[in-house]
C-alpha cells in the first residue's frame, strides 16, 4: 500500500517541509538516510548548537558551563540569549531543564540552531 516519491532539489528548506525520510547523496555517493533530525543526532563529532533565552541567562550559563556536556557558551547581548554548544546531546537535553529548575530560572526559548536539513547536508559535505 505504501508509495514512494523520489525527487531531487537544491532547495533544502522545501525538502524539509515535504519529506519525513530523506536520502542524502554527496559527490555521487550515498551519505545518509532517514529523518534528518535523527541523522543530526548521530553526528557526535559536531557539537549541537542551541539558542536559549531564560529569565537569567548569566546564571544559567554559569551553571551549564560547569558540566562536560557543554563545550561553549556565548552570551549574545544583541539577541538577549545564550548560544550554547553541546557535545553530548542526550546529557545536555536532560541537564538543561534540571539546571533551570534547580536554580529557579525560567526557560523562555530553547531552539536548536543547527537542526535543519541544510545544516545536516553542509556537515556531510564537509566530512
Amino acid at each position: 500500500l505504501g508509495r514512494t516519491v523520489l525527487f531531487s532539489s537544491h532547495i533544502l528548506e522545501e525538502v524539509e517541509q515535504l519529506a519525513w525520510h530523506i536520502e542524502v547523496i554527496v559527490a555521487g555517493r550515498h551519505a545518509a538516510s532517514g529523518d534528518f533530525r535523527k541523522i543530526r543526532r548521530l553526528m557526535t563529532d559536531r557539537p549541537h548548537r542551541y539558542l536559549v533565552r531564560s529569565s537569567d541567562d548569566r546564571a544559567l550559563a554559569a551553571a551549564l558551563i560547569a558540566d562536560p556536556s557543554t563545550s561553549g557558551i556565548e552570551v549574545d547581548l544583541a539577541e538577549g540569549a545564550l548560544r550554547i554548544q553541546a557535545v553530548d546531546f542526550g546529557r545536555f537535553t536532560a541537564l538543561l531543564p534540571k539546571v533551570a529548575r534547580d536554580h529557579g530560572i525560567r526557560l523562555l526559548t530553547v531552539s536548536p540552531s543547527d537542526e535543519s536539513l541544510e545544516s545536516v547536508f553542509s556537515y556531510l559535505v564537509a566530512a
